[in-house]
């Protein structure tokens, strides 16, 4: 075994480089610069096609320290601010898309089982809440499934960064 030389690399990547999947995410009311920066560098690597930003949820104009989190991956990244996730969720539901809460509610499905209800070729949608208070009432209303990362230890949450990479790359 050995490691891939930058050429190797690029080489490598070219050859699996797109999603066939339409998937778009919305952050909602996200408080920290870190994890949205943290979610673009995962969301291009993943494929995504487009972030909404909606609420108070920072938007790309980062700095120094938060462009060496993000890798610039904001300026590779179709992105869209909104003030209200109510009015994109419902654009997306227009366009067809399956708008998927990342939120443990009473009819949440664990991650592992999304694949029993999203087909290959659906439009996906995956909106994530806030660090402190998740997904609001009317987001959650106005989604049409919601998801959960099954955890085996103490704790009830994970980071919304690390959410989402388990999120892109576990569908």
């Amino acid at each position: 075994m050995k490691k891939l030389s930058k050429k190797e690399i690029k080489k490598f990547f070219k050859e699996e480089r797109y999603r066939k999947q339409n998937i778009v995410i919305i952050l909602d009311n996200l408080q920290y610069t870190r994890n949205v920066a943290s979610i673009f560098r995962t969301a291009e690597a993943a494929g995504v096609k487009k972030i909404y930003l909606t609420g108070i949820t920072p938007q790309p104009q980062f700095d120094q320290e938060f462009q060496h989190v993000s890798r610039k991956k904001e300026k590779l990244v179709d992105w869209e601010y909104e003030q209200n996730a109510y009015w994109v969720l419902e654009q997306l539901k227009k366009q067809g898309f399956i708008r998927i809460a990342v939120e443990l509610t009473n009819t949440a499905i664990p991650l592992y089982k999304l694949k029993d209800i999203v087909n290959a070729n659906d439009k996906i949608c995956f909106v994530f809440g806030s660090e402190i208070h998740g997904l609001s009432k009317t987001t959650l209303k106005n989604c049409d499934e919601s998801v959960f990362i099954p955890m085996y230890g103490k704790g009830a949450s994970l980071n919304v960064a690390v959410c989402a990479g388990i999120i892109l790359y576990s569908f």
